[in-house]
């Protein structure tokens, strides 16, 4: 499930306006979605090297501790035996100003030479602050990308296509039930496919065959407990907090920020229907589930479940957990169990 606020990725049109204007001086690369921010590093590599001449002319520079000095003697360095050369600078803190020489690299982005690409690349979770005055002249001097995740049909139509790859059909339906299941994220989504055309027996990958082997994303299993609450089924509420809390690459505080969350769209999709404004409310106020069918048709009908009073509570349940476990050093998975229980015992 992506961000809030992020509108999907046209990747498609991004591929094609950087073969039809070329490479530019400045590329500002970020987002979530590493795997197509990859390969659009991967096309505009293509297009700034003349057969052999990457070892020659491509420098890759970190961003922590960036020396300016290196920075401008990499960019000003003419290309060797072809016509363009390339930096790229990774994880440049740009919204703490006071770590670098901001008011340099303002400086150096007015006057990076003509044959130079100097592309800065920020790994997921990671959004430069667009109102820092450096960031601005960022954006100003080149290219501005977050790679967000990709519109509903592209990225189901990935899905089918990568499973086809390893010799399995796979049809609309069960693509966005298996987006639906592992999270939007390509390179999360990868091995899983792979995982998964493995076990399947037949030519098609099913539902059954998802179920079977492929490991949910945490949002998921926020929303199926978040589900058997809603259905008084508090065993297996229990049981999926007991998965939240054995996953280690999630810690507390993340997990309890997404259930509130989970609540708070539950509220949204819940005064939508009270309302009779329908979806067009709803991703109003949850812009990443534009144009997304499946999730938003589940969101709907989960939301049936609670009343918008008990919803309501479970979010302030949640507000009041999160600051326990960060503000008074609760023990994240005692905290986590007593929510549980809270949202348990609300029934009204």
């Amino acid at each position: 499930m992506a961000a809030r606020d992020k509108p999907a990725l046209d990747y498609g049109a991004e591929i094609r306006k950087l073969r039809q204007d070329g490479p530019q001086r400045v590329y500002l690369l970020h987002g979530d979605e590493d795997y197509l921010r990859d390969s659009y590093i991967g096309e505009l590599k293509k297009l700034c090297f003349d057969e052999g001449t990457e070892a020659f002319n491509s420098h890759r520079l970190q961003g922590p501790g960036l020396d300016m000095g290196a920075l401008r003697e990499s960019v000003e360095a003419m290309p060797f035996m072809g016509e363009r050369t390339y930096t790229e600078v990774r994880d440049l803190d740009v919204n703490r100003t006071g770590n670098y020489d901001a008011e340099g690299l303002k400086a150096f982005l007015e006057d990076v030479p003509e044959w130079a690409t100097v592309a800065f690349v920020f790994s997921p979770g990671y959004a430069p602050d667009s109102r820092l005055a450096v960031v601005k002249a960022m954006k100003k001097a080149g290219v501005d990308i977050d790679f967000a995740s990709p519109g509903d049909r592209e990225l189901r139509t990935w899905v089918i296509r990568r499973a086809e790859s390893l010799g399995k059909h796979m049809d609309g339906a069960t693509a966005s039930y298996l987006i639906w299941v592992c999270g939007e994220r390509m390179n999360g989504l990868i091995p899983e496919i792979t995982k998964i055309a493995g076990y399947a027996k037949g030519d098609a990958i099913t539902r059954s065959d998802i179920d079977a082997v492929a490991k949910k994303a945490p949002e998921t299993t926020i929303f199926d407990l978040t589900n058997a609450l809603g259905a008084g089924d508090y065993d297996k509420a229990a049981r999926l907090l007991a998965d939240l809390l054995a996953d280690k690459d999630e810690p507390p505080p993340k997990q309890i920020a997404m259930i509130g969350e989970q609540f708070r769209r539950l509220y949204i999709a819940s005064l939508a229907g009270s309302s009779g404004q329908g979806e067009a409310f709803i991703t109003a106020c949850i812009p990443e589930l534009t144009g997304k069918s499946y999730p938003l048709r589940l969101l709907r009908q989960a939301s049936k479940n609670f009343s918008q009073e008990r919803l309501a509570r479970a979010v302030s349940f949640c507000e009041a957990c999160d600051f326990a476990m960060k503000d008074t050093g609760g023990e994240p998975e005692a905290l986590m169990k007593e929510l549980l229980v809270r949202l348990a015992m609300d029934r009204a």
